[in-house]
């Protein structure tokens, strides 16, 4: 008798166990169908937009500016019809977002849930966003392509050309074939502030705390890659265009230090080979 009550005990225990889980696995799986339903991702990507515009509006209001080389962007403007490709690393891109806002330009964003929210920011700050990501399986190439098609019409684009997820400071090929197909010129440009907050990330994302000083160099000539370009002119010019970032990145980063001898960052002499940036303040 015993023997049967502590087995009925037990199955008693395991089923109660196991509707638990199941009444646990069922809130889980809900939660998760909320999270990723159309409207939640759509309330979230508004709200999220609305208070990253906010705060970067706030944030950069109450910085200093130092902009080098910004005559050089105008006229390229200028004498392109408004076409111009721009690079910069992923690590600059939150200044980057807000220097260029409502020129009509367009940055690629990703595909992903994730995106959405990406593009909703992009979209307030005047951004026009084809969407892709890196690799053509996740539709890289339709996101180039929509890109490309949107410069060719007169417009100005940009790229965080190590973008999505490196290595840093090591472009992938996509902004030169846009400039390939486009005809426009590409114009490196980097920024650096101080005193900053970097993320523990793969690329040290750079956030200027408030009331700090940002420097940024937009180079002093554009890179112009051929019409149709093989696939070796194209690596060729994606390293040069790496060398010119890398040399801009060098003299950016210390310009706080050495500006009393260099009041123009583009005097300071870059040292060969290039020292790799730091990606930690």
């Amino acid at each position: 008798m015993q023997k049967r009550l502590g087995c009925l005990f037990f199955y008693l225990l395991y089923f109660r166990a196991a509707a638990v889980t199941m009444t646990f696995m069922a809130k889980r799986s809900l939660t998760k169908r909320i999270i990723r339903h159309p409207i939640t991702v759509k309330v979230a990507a508004f709200v999220g937009s609305l208070l990253a515009w906010s705060l970067l509006h706030l944030l950069f209001f109450t910085c200093r500016r130092h902009i080098f080389g910004f005559d050089t962007l105008d006229a390229i403007l200028t004498e392109n019809n408004g076409k111009v490709l721009g690079s910069t690393w992923h690590r600059s891109i939150f200044f980057s977002v807000y220097f260029h806002r409502n020129r009509k330009g367009a940055i690629m964003s990703s595909r992903s849930r994730d995106g959405e929210i990406i593009t909703a920011i992009l979209h307030r700050f005047g951004y026009h966003t084809p969407r892709g990501s890196s690799g053509r399986k996740k539709g890289g190439h339709l996101g180039l392509k929509a890109f490309v098609d949107y410069v060719n019409q007169g417009n100005p684009g940009g790229l965080a050309v190590d973008a999505p997820l490196g290595p840093p400071h090591v472009s992938k090929r996509g902004i030169v074939l846009a400039a390939a197909k486009t005809g426009a010129p590409l114009l490196p440009q980097v920024w650096y502030a101080r005193p900053n907050v970097r993320f523990k990330s793969w690329d040290g994302t750079i956030i200027p705390k408030p009331f700090s000083e940002i420097v940024m160099i937009i180079d002093h000539e554009p890179i112009h890659v051929p019409e149709n370009a093989s696939k070796e002119v194209i690596e060729q010019y994606r390293k040069l265009m790496d060398e010119r970032m890398l040399h801009l990145t060098y003299q950016v980063d210390n310009w706080f230090d050495l500006r009393d001898t260099y009041p123009d960052p583009r005097d300071i002499p870059v040292p060969s080979p290039i020292p790799p940036p730091s990606l930690v303040s």
